[in-house]
């Protein structure tokens, strides 16, 4: 669940006082250096592929520039979204609780974070050292210069943490005897900690038991930290720290932590995730969901409950040029809406219908999800393949929404549009979504023929957006400023999730996790059907408490050696995993897409609830039919040879 910023943090936004307005200005500079790295870097790749395409001259400079700038968004974008308090967590238990206890557990989770902070600040500082007399190959530049983004990050984190303990306690919500007691509590269990690793029984544990107890500290840390509320980036980052240390020197695992989070990000792969959000985030404010709505309503005027099924194939439309489900429940649901209520369709209904078609976006390419399962798999799914096996299984969550919602509308007796159709307005209707579908055309297409790279195709996405926006003369400065913030602090966001992954990944694999956690799944099965089956009960549970992108990062490592061992195709299990998780966004208590849809019809959750289920029912149907037929994710990629 993303949070928006909390109440403390609008109040020092809003005050006149001399920290605030530094605070405030500080703030809004970052912002605006990651909104010109961004730029910069937009500029970069669309000359990089036309310089290879056109003139056969890639440049490698540019390749390696591209690189790192690409690092300093996630770490910097990280540090950003920590001062606007915007990082994902699990606030139930936090929520839970009475205003008092609340206020403790923010204060403990600001300690824990600022402890974090501190930590790769010195891990910077140690690789800045290390790294002095290093340079890299085509810029020449020192990569502990280049690594001085971690101390700066660190720092910053560093602060934003004291700005919501000094908040904290000036609003009341905490007391300063509650930020001593959480800090001196920190404190006494690494003491404890400490002690504990010189005792015989914590030696006899790692000698004789390490794969177990490796994921007992793993697995425990991590899902205690969830529970508290902690950030999830944090509570992966610490996890892995834990396990690490039970082999590794704690002083030397804490100065490279920093190196370690750094090379995390460093592929040039993982330049497609920022591209396709900023395209994507362009065309939302190109206009065009007014255009695919026109276009979606032509084709399902015919069809019982025409206007949920226009809101579903509108959002299967639009998803797939956002990549998002919550922009197309916004964009999308935000048209349908005041329609349906003046056209008298049932409410409630009508929420479940836009929320749950509103993640095929999620599936048909360009996808984020598909494309950061295949960076966490490190290339074994290529992007190209994953985005070819998303286009049925997406279709087929949308075809489970539209029965359902053709079923209401029978019961319902709702009269359906028989009027023939014109020409003029089949002409015209696809003439204004045309520009706006080639993108999808002109992307994967130029992909599976093989004229740019995938990520390359990103770059290309965001040049073709930014053209289409200026055609429609939707896009002013001010708006262009604001999208390149909000891009960078959603890629932010999730890059740095990906560091932090791989630091436990990292732990994961030198700890023997993964093959601890496939002999214990094999030992109850050794048919991979069944296993996929046990994964998929798994990851439906998990898709209820987190969302799309940590569920993905913490469990695909798990999971993937697992199934990959027994025979499963790669991209069959990326796009099953992505399926099964995008139902999680639409179910409480962490559903946001859920939350969005309500918002905009303005219908409570607990009358939504209710149209969802069989809506779930017909979806999880789909979801056992991709999990045993294999043939409708892998027969694209294979027909094009990917």
């Amino acid at each position: 669940m993303t949070k928006q910023s909390e109440p403390i943090f609008d109040e020092i936004l809003r005050e006149e006082g001399l920290f605030s307005r530094a605070y405030n200005w500080l703030t809004h500079a970052l912002g605006i250096v990651l909104a010109l790295l961004l730029a910069m870097m937009s500029v970069l790749i669309s000359y990089q592929v036309i310089s290879r395409y056109f003139f056969n001259a890639p440049s490698s400079l540019t390749v390696e520039l591209l690189r790192y700038s690409l690092i300093w968004l996630g770490i910097l974008g990280s540090a950003y979204c920590f001062m606007l308090n915007k990082h994902l967590n699990l606030p139930l238990l936090i929520d839970a609780l009475n205003p008092r206890w609340a206020g403790r557990l923010n204060a403990f989770n600001a300690a824990l974070t600022f402890l974090f902070g501190a930590l790769l600040a010195w891990g910077g500082y140690h690789a800045m050292i290390g790294n002095a007399l290093t340079l890299t190959p085509m810029l020449h530049v020192a990569v502990g210069t280049l690594q001085s983004v971690l101390l700066f990050a660190g720092l910053l984190i560093c602060l934003s943490q004291i700005v919501v303990l000094a908040m904290l306690v000036r609003s009341g919500r905490a007391r300063i005897i509650d930020v001593v007691s959480v800090m001196a509590l920190i404190l006494a269990f690494i003491l404890v900690a400490s002690l504990f690793r010189g005792t015989e029984t914590y030696v006899s544990w790692v000698d004789n038991h390490l794969e177990l107890f490796s994921i007992v500290i793993l697995f425990g840390t991590l899902f205690a930290l969830l529970v508290l509320g902690t950030s999830i980036a944090v509570g992966l980052a610490f996890s892995g720290i834990l396990t690490l240390s039970l082999q590794v020197d704690t002083a030397q695992l804490f100065s490279t932590m920093g190196e370690k989070l750094f090379n995390g990000l460093d592929s040039f792969g993982f330049l497609a995730l920022p591209f396709f959000v900023l395209a994507g985030n362009i065309m939302n404010q190109a206009g065009i969901a007014r255009r695919l709505i026109d276009f979606a309503m032509l084709l399902g005027r015919r069809i019982p409950g025409s206007l949920w099924q226009t809101n579903a194939l509108a959002n299967m439309l639009f998803g797939s040029l956002s990549g998002s489900g919550i922009a197309a429940a916004t964009a999308i649901g935000g048209i349908v809406t005041p329609i349906a209520r003046e056209e008298k369709y049932d409410m409630p209904i009508t929420t479940a219908v836009n929320a749950a078609s509103a993640p095929c976006g999620m599936l048909i390419p360009p996808s984020g999800a598909l494309i950061v399962y295949s960076l966490i798999t490190g290339g074994s799914a290529s992007i190209v393949a994953l985005f070819l096996a998303g286009y049925v299984p997406g279709i087929i969550m949308g075809a489970a929404v539209m029965t359902v919602a053709y079923i209401y509308a029978k019961k319902r007796k709702y009269a359906t549009d028989k009027s023939p159709y014109r020409m003029s307005e089949v002409t015209r209707n696809f003439l204004r979504a045309a520009p706006s579908l080639m993108l999808v055309v002109v992307v994967i297409g130029g992909i599976v023929m093989g004229v740019f790279t995938a990520t390359e195709g990103s770059g290309i996405a965001v040049l073709y957006s930014f053209i289409l926006a200026l055609f429609y003369r939707s896009l002013t400065p001010k708006t262009l400023l604001k999208v390149l913030i909000e891009t960078a602090a959603a890629t932010g966001i999730i890059l740095f999730l990906i560091a932090c992954s791989n630091l436990m990944s990292w732990s994961m694999t030198f700890a023997s996790i993964p093959d601890t956690i496939g002999e214990m799944l094999t030992s109850l099965s050794d048919n991979k059907y069944i296993i996929l089956l046990l994964i998929n009960v798994a990851l439906l549970i998990v898709g209820v408490f987190m969302d799309m992108a940590p569920a993905q990062l913490i469990f695909t490592p798990i999971f993937y050696p697992v199934v990959t061992a027994m025979g499963v195709d790669p991209v069959h299990f990326g796009v099953l995993m992505v399926y099964n998780l995008s139902m999680g966004v639409v179910t409480p208590p962490v559903g946001t897409v859920l939350f969005v849809s309500c918002s905009v019809s303005g219908e409570k959750i607990t009358k939504v609830i209710g149209p969802l289920l069989p809506i779930f029912a017909v979806q999880i149907l789909g979801l056992l039919l991709i999990t045993f037929v294999p043939a409708l994710s892998l027969t694209l990629p294979r027909l094009f040879g990917v």
